[in-house]
């Protein structure tokens, strides 16, 4: 049997946070959690998870400084992120000149459109 998928949630806000850790077990995916930065590339190098799901309003890093970290390590260079938006943010968005993230998803979290671009990430030929 496949081992789960090892998604790594960095969110700011503890609510979302939780709400979205709850979510992904749901979905039979393992979690690990941060709420920093900083936290964030450690577990990144340490789990080398599948899938990072990244707050762009962190408040010890800029999450662009985090995306920087993790695509130039060697380690972690390959690992998808999706950038996590709040909506104010969103219209005329371009996450891969913005941040350098592979996708995103705007708050409040619509479960159906992030389920849809975490499993595009998951399944792609190369996982």
């Amino acid at each position: 049997m496949d081992e789960q998928p090892l998604i790594l949630v960095v969110e700011q806000n503890l609510h979302n946070l939780e709400l979205l850790d709850s979510h992904l077990k749901t979905l039979n995916l393992s979690c690990i959690c941060a709420k920093q930065g900083v936290r964030a590339v450690i577990l990144a190098q340490t789990h080398k998870p599948d899938l990072i799901l990244l707050d762009m309003m962190l408040s010890d890093l800029n999450s662009s400084q985090v995306i920087d970290y993790l695509k130039q390590d060697p380690k972690t260079a390959a690992i998808p992120i999706i950038a996590l938006l709040p909506s104010t943010l969103a219209p005329n968005y371009n996450h891969r000149i913005s941040t350098g993230a592979d996708d995103y998803i705007v708050k409040p979290y619509d479960f159906s459109k992030l389920e849809f671009v975490i499993m595009r990430y998951l399944n792609r030929p190369n996982f």
